[in-house]
C-alpha cells in the first residue's frame, strides 16, 4: 500500500509538471543561466567592504558596526561546507525560489499557467537577479526572506492561520538584521493586519515573532560593543543624504558639529553617498573611527537638523534619486565607477583598498581552510553572461509600469466597494505595492539611490501587478468581506487544475 501510494504521489506530481510545461521551460532556462554564471565568475563575487565585513562576522560572530551582520550569520552556518561556491549556490536556489512562490501564489488566486508564468519570468531571467545572487551580499537572502514572508502573508483568502503570521513576522524580523529595509517591512505588516481587521491575537502574535530576532540582534551588539543599536552607521548615511542640500547658514549647527559642513557649493557637490567614503570627507576631520558610536551620533544631530531647517530641499533631493529608479538606461548613480560595480565585465575586481584587500584575503583563507578564493572569469561562460547583461535586465521605466498597474488594480478594489470595507481594502495588490514602494523609496531618504536596491523589490512589483489580470470571478473572490452564493474561495485554486484519476486499489 506505501508503494502504491508513493507511485500516485509522482504520477501526481509528473502530471502538474506536464499541464505547466511552460513554467518549466522558464525555470529551466533561468537555471541555466545561473549554472553559467556559477561556471563562468567560480566562486563568488566581491563587493569591497561590505563583502569583507560579512565574513568577518561569519569567521568572528561578531557584528559589524558599518551595517547589519545577519548575514554574516548565514555565511557561519554555511562555513562548514568551506566553500563559497556553495554560498553562491545557495542564494541561487533562494532566487529560483522567489520564481517559484511567485508562480504558485498567482495560480492559486486564479490566474492562468501562462500569466503566472509572465509574472515569474522577471526573476528567473534579470541579469542583475542572478548577480546578486551570485555576490556575497546580503541582497539575495533579503530577498528571499521578504518574499516568503509575503507569499505566507497572502496565501490564505480567508483568515490566516495564526503560524503563518507568526512565520511571516519571524522572517521579517531576521531581515531586519540582514537590512535596515526589512524594519519597515515590518512596520508595515503590523499596519496591514490592523488595516485587515486580523484581530488582537494575530497582531499581538506578530508583534512578539517579529521582535524576537530584532531582541536577539540587539542583545548580540551589546554584548559585543556594550551598547543597544543596530549599527554605527544609521546617522552617517542620513547625514550624507543631506550632504546634497545642507546649508549651515541656514542650519546653524552647533559648534561641535561645524566640521561636518559640506565645504564646497551645492551645485559642485557629488552624490550622497559619496561623502562617506570620499578621501577629503567631512566626516574624516572629525576624531575616532568612522564608523564610531561618537561619530555616528553626531552625524545624525546634524542631518536631523538640516532636515527640519531645509524640509523642501531633502524632499526634492530625495524624490530626485527616487527618481532614477525608473530611468530606462541604468544610471552612473553615485557615480561611473560605482555603475561598474554591477557589471559581469568588472567580476573579477574585488573593489577592495589594499588594506582590505589583505584583510579579504586572510579571510578567505580562514574560511575555506587553506585556499584563496579570487573571482575568476572563465570563458566562454563569463562572456556569455557579460553579452546577455547587455539587454537581459527589467529597465526602470518597465518597473514604473508594473507599479502602476499595481496601483490600478488597488484602485480597481475601491470601484468594486473595497474602500469601505477594510478586511478587503486595496484588495490583494495593496501589500505588495506597498512593499515594493517601501524598499524602493525609503534607501533614497535615509542614504541615496543604488540600483541595487531594486532587485528585491522587483518581485513584489510582478506580484502587485499580475494581480490587476486575474479572472473576474477570481479577483472577486479575492477580496476579503465579498461572498459569492455558489462559488469557492480562491485558496482552492491549486497549481495542477485537473485533478488526478485516484489510482486502482492495491489488490
Amino acid at each position: 500500500m506505501a508503494r502504491s501510494n508513493g507511485v500516485t504521489r509522482m504520477r501526481y506530481v509528473l502530471f502538474c509538471l506536464a499541464k505547466n510545461w511552460v513554467f518549466c521551460a522558464a525555470f529551466a532556462l533561468g537555471l541555466v543561466l545561473r549554472v553559467i554564471t556559477m561556471l563562468g565568475f567560480p566562486p563568488a563575487i566581491w563587493f569591497g567592504g561590505d563583502s569583507v565585513s560579512y565574513l568577518s562576522t561569519a569567521l568572528h560572530l561578531s557584528p559589524g558596526t558599518s551595517r547589519q551582520s545577519g548575514y554574516g550569520i548565514m555565511l557561519f552556518a554555511l562555513r562548514p561546507f568551506h566553500s563559497f561556491f556553495v554560498v553562491t549556490a545557495v542564494q541561487h536556489l533562494m532566487g529560483m525560489a522567489i520564481a517559484v512562490t511567485i508562480y504558485a501564489l498567482l495560480r492559486r488566486y486564479g490566474l492562468p499557467g501562462w500569466g503566472a508564468t509572465l509574472a515569474a519570468l522577471p526573476v528567473l531571467l534579470d541579469v542583475y537577479q542572478i548577480q546578486v545572487e551570485h555576490e556575497i551580499l546580503a541582497t539575495a537572502a533579503f530577498g528571499f526572506m521578504a518574499m516568503a514572508a509575503l507569499t505566507l502573508i497572502l496565501w490564505w483568502h480567508g483568515e490566516r492561520p495564526l503560524w503563518a503570521t507568526v512565520t511571516a513576522a519571524v522572517l521579517l524580523g531576521t531581515a531586519s538584521t540582514m537590512w535596515p529595509i526589512g524594519l519597515p517591512l515590518l512596520i508595515l505588516f503590523f499596519l496591514y493586519l490592523i488595516i485587515r481587521k486580523a484581530g488582537w491575537r494575530a497582531v499581538a502574535a506578530a508583534l512578539a515573532a517579529g521582535a524576537l530576532p530584532l531582541a536577539m540582534y540587539l542583545g548580540w551588539f551589546d554584548s559585543t560593543y556594550h551598547r543597544v543599536a543596530f549599527n554605527y552607521s544609521d546617522g552617517i548615511f542620513l547625514w550624507s543624504r543631506t550632504m546634497t542640500f545642507a546649508d549651515c547658514a541656514i542650519i546653524k549647527p552647533p559648534a561641535d558639529e561645524t566640521g561636518l559642513c559640506p565645504r564646497v557649493p551645492a551645485a559642485k557637490r557629488p552624490a550622497a553617498s559619496i561623502f562617506i567614503w570620499e578621501r577629503n570627507s567631512p566626516l574624516n576631520s572629525l576624531p575616532g573611527a568612522k564608523f564610531s558610536h561618537g561619530k555616528n551620533e553626531l552625524a545624525m544631530n546634524f542631518a536631523l537638523r538640516a532636515i527640519a531647517a531645509q524640509p523642501a530641499a531633502y524632499i526634492r533631493d530625495a524624490l530626485d534619486d527616487f527618481a532614477l529608479t525608473f530611468s530606462w538606461n541604468k544610471p552612473p548613480h553615485p557615480s561611473a565607477q560605482y555603475r561598474s560595480r554591477y557589471q559581469f565585465t568588472y567580476a573579477t575586481d574585488d573593489w577592495a583598498s589594499a588594506a582590505t584587500g589583505r584583510a579579504l584575503a586572510r579571510d578567505q583563507r580562514r574560511y575555506t581552510g587553506g585556499s584563496l578564493a579570487p573571482t575568476k572569469a572563465v570563458q566562454p561562460f563569463a562572456g556569455w553572461m557579460q553579452f546577455y547583461q547587455r539587454f537581459g535586465y527589467v529597465r526602470g521605466t518597465m518597473l514604473a509600469a508594473g507599479l502602476l498597474i499595481g496601483f490600478a488594480a488597488i484602485a480597481g478594489s475601491w470601484t468594486r466597494g473595497g474602500f469601505g470595507r477594510p478586511r478587503g481594502w486595496g484588495g490583494p495588490a495593496l501589500f505588495p505595492c506597498a512593499v515594493a514602494m517601501t524598499i524602493l523609496l525609503i534607501p533614497n531618504l535615509t542614504a541615496d539611490f543604488s540600483e541595487r536596491y531594486a532587485v528585491p523589490a522587483m518581485p513584489a512589483v510582478c506580484l502587485a501587478a499580475a494581480f490587476a489580470f486575474l479572472p473576474r470571478r477570481a479577483r472577486i473572490l479575492a477580496e476579503p468581506g465579498i461572498d459569492v452564493p455558489g462559488t469557492e474561495p480562491a485558496g482552492a485554486v491549486t497549481l495542477c487544475t485537473e485533478p488526478l484519476a485516484p489510482a486502482p486499489a492495491a489488490g
